[in-house]
């Protein structure tokens, strides 16, 4: 859960449920990382089986859960595979 910061004060994440700076709760954000990166992997799940449409919908999912280098390399990759895939490319 790297990059995360408190949306309250911007401290660096901890690992914790409870900011250590201002002690905002911090289980919605742990929430929605842990979501981005599930959908993340059934997208790359999804790839590896050949099925690049789904695998764009469940990047686009993961990135709209939380931005991240990751996630948006995986919504290009995704998106570029769907398209060769749907032009008869691939």
């Amino acid at each position: 859960m790297a990059m995360l910061k408190c949306p309250v004060c911007g401290a660096k994440f901890r690992g914790t449920t409870e900011c250590s700076r201002c002690g905002a709760d911090l289980s919605p954000l742990m929430r929605l990382a842990t979501r981005a990166w599930l959908v993340r992997q059934q997208a790359i799940d999804a790839l590896l089986l050949g099925n690049p449409q789904l695998a764009e919908q469940l990047a686009a999912e993961a990135m709209s859960n939380r931005s991240s280098p990751e996630n948006l390399a995986l919504e290009v990759l995704a998106g570029a595979y769907s398209s060769l895939s749907a032009q008869g490319s691939i």
